[in-house]
């Protein structure tokens, strides 16, 4: 009984700090002409690989939107941050997950990072459009400018997640077995590689 207790409890501080690194990873970026720059893609989808679909979602999206509660600007759409930056590391989390342990981990990790990458981008695009089309609209002619600045720099975050959340989890996978860790991660709990 003490034993299943310490593992709840071990597990809930590990997402507890996985949220605080996905929302802290949101304030290293580079502002451009139409959005940032940022590191919090490749965190957000290294939360699915290290936690699996669902909690890895929870992880991302919570972090997510709690960066976006920091500033009065974004602090409306919170809920749609968490719901995006969920769903992109739960396709992430759900991909590596189902694939671990039949040693294609290494597929695995980048065939989820590029669905969890290029899902985001789709579903960033999409709400940009909502937004100017509808919600604060903009004259129709300038809808496609904003999109194509935002896609720019949707795209190379994408990039930037797909390359480095790989490379992040596979150099924190040894340190977590190393610690005792890593069967506490849902998604590499029976890792074999």
């Amino acid at each position: 009984m003490q034993g299943k207790k310490t593992n709840q409890t071990l597990r809930l501080a590990l997402a507890g700090m996985m949220v605080a690194v996905v929302m802290v990873s949101n304030y290293i970026s580079i502002p451009t002409a139409f959005s940032r720059l940022h590191v919090a893609n490749a965190i957000c989808l290294l939360a699915g690989m290290l936690f699996g679909g669902l909690q890895g979602g929870i992880i991302a999206g919570l972090g997510s939107a709690l960066f976006d509660l920091t500033y009065p600007a974004y602090a409306a759409e919170a809920w749609i941050t968490f719901l995006m930056k969920g769903t992109m590391a739960l396709l992430c989390g759900l991909i590596v997950s189902s694939a671990w342990g039949r040693r294609k981990g290494r597929m695995a990790l980048i065939t989820g990072s590029l669905v969890g990458a290029i899902t985001y981008i789709v579903l960033y695009i999409s709400k940009n459009y909502i937004m100017l089309r509808w919600v604060r609209p903009v004259p129709v002619d300038t809808i496609a400018p904003a999109l194509i600045g935002k896609l720019t720099s949707s795209l190379i975050n994408g990039l930037f997640a797909v390359i480095v959340a790989p490379i992040l989890f596979a150099a924190l996978l040894p340190a977590l077995k190393r610690a005792g860790l890593a069967h506490q991660l849902p998604s590499i709990n029976n890792a074999k590689q």
